[in-house]
């Protein structure tokens, strides 16, 4: 049997849970089928079950003082009246091209570590083009 660490991460990976609990019972309660009302109530009762242990494992680790973010808080299990809480990340514009980008280039290449090396791909053509040029 595995060993779990009961710490901030398994706190945030229960609420998660939670709230996955929490989709599931209004997808069977909107959407499923059941034969019966039995069955249906047997389903519920089953996930809800489940749901409860979760819940009563996150409040005993917010109780012995495990640190949590609000946002990862499931909203079934929010305070009355509390709005749930929505991270906004910010996106920094992505810095401007260089407008002259030919000239940019040139000087690339000419501070290159293979300039005069076999790399030199523009002067293998050159000399390629003046053979060509003599036959």
């Amino acid at each position: 049997m595995a060993n779990i660490v009961e710490n901030k991460y398994y706190l945030k990976t229960v609420h998660e849970e939670i709230g996955l609990f929490d989709r599931k019972l209004a997808h069977l309660l909107k959407y499923d089928v059941f034969e019966t009302e039995e069955a249906r109530a047997a389903a519920v009762r089953k996930l809800e079950r489940k749901r409860e242990t979760l819940v009563e494992t996150a409040k005993r680790l917010a109780a012995d003082g495990v640190e949590f973010k609000a946002s990862d808080l499931p909203r079934s299990i929010l305070p009355e009246g509390v709005e749930p809480v929505i991270e906004v990340k910010t996106v920094e514009p992505e810095p401007e091209p260089i407008a002259n980008a030919a000239g940019n280039r040139q000087a690339r290449r000419q501070s290159g570590t293979h300039a005069g090396a076999s790399a030199d791909w523009e002067q293998s053509i050159r000399n390629y083009m003046q053979d060509k040029s003599k036959a």
